[in-house]
């Protein structure tokens, strides 16, 4: 939290300030020390992603490709859901107008 709150006063100073006479060097050494700070966060993550345990060997491959496909699975079914919902609304407006032509059909004949 400390690299963030870095970050954010770094910034806060690069902005400039009415009758300051020393915003320019101010805000040059603002740009260091967001530099620097960006840097050591950096660092800090690619540490953080080496920590995470990497699937080792033939097995954790196939157990990883297997849930990805769930997933995949998984979200074609929601589409196919969707869209048959989607189907069944418009058959329904279809159905509607239909029900609506004929019966303008019928009361124009019937006049």
């Amino acid at each position: 939290m400390a690299l963030v709150d870095s970050l954010d006063a770094a910034l806060a100073d690069m902005l400039p300030r009415a009758g300051d006479p020393t915003s320019a060097q101010r805000a040059a050494e603002a740009v260091r020390t967001f530099s620097s700070a960006v840097g050591q966060l950096d660092g800090f993550l690619l540490q953080l992603q080496e920590l995470q345990p990497a699937p080792r060997g033939a097995d954790a491959t196939q157990k990883q490709d297997v849930e990805d496909l769930k997933a995949e699975l998984l979200e074609k079914d929601r589409l196919i859901a969707h869209a048959k919902e989607q189907i069944a609304r418009w058959q329904g407006v279809i159905q509607q107008q239909e029900q609506l032509q004929e019966t303008t059909l019928f009361a124009g004949l019937g006049s």
